[in-house]
């Protein structure tokens, strides 16, 4: 189990690579700014971001903010038969500033716990509170973008009408 979360995805489909392009430039919308709303539009795009050249940008249209929802980089590729998309996700670069600042803070309180119980001025019994800090944070990523990195790739897949897709492990 990685702290950051990645994941490589190839997914392969019997659809030329025109109908490819087609299909990604008709589900993805550009990116909205935030703004404050008490309506809701429905929505008919299943993806925001950018996509040009044979390579797209993009991160699933979630109701609410899912900070650790996958940012999907990819491209698409034509081959004689078949036409591969290959997507890296991975957690937007402000989410992961965020993981650092608080697990740096929670190494911090447990550094300066250890001290002080190297030192006989605190009860050993403090230092469980940063380990479930570190515990609870690690556990919220890992579910967090699991489930959301599922819930895109079922998009990827019904889009495309396909299931062949291959998963590899980014090191």
């Amino acid at each position: 189990m990685k702290l950051i979360p990645s994941e490589k995805i190839e997914m392969k489909t019997d659809l030329s690579i025109q109908e490819v392009r087609d299909i990604l430039a008709n589900n993805i919308r550009p990116k909205k700014k935030v703004f404050l709303s008490f309506t809701r539009e429905k929505e008919t795009k299943r993806f925001e971001g950018t996509f040009k050249d044979d390579e797209f940008k993009l991160q699933r249209i979630v109701v609410g903010k899912k900070s650790f929802a996958p940012q999907i980089i990819g491209k698409i590729q034509g081959d004689t038969e078949d036409t591969k998309l290959t997507m890296d996700m991975k957690l937007r670069f402000s989410t992961v500033l965020f993981l650092i600042y608080a697990l740096g803070f929670v190494c911090f309180a447990f550094i300066m716990g250890l001290i002080g119980v190297l030192n006989q001025e605190t009860n050993p019994i403090l230092l469980i509170f940063p380990f479930v800090m570190l515990v609870f944070i690690i556990g919220l990523v890992q579910y967090s973008f699991s489930n959301e990195k599922e819930k895109s790739i079922q998009d990827m897949k019904d889009m495309f009408g396909t299931d062949m897709l291959k998963r590899t492990k980014i090191k």
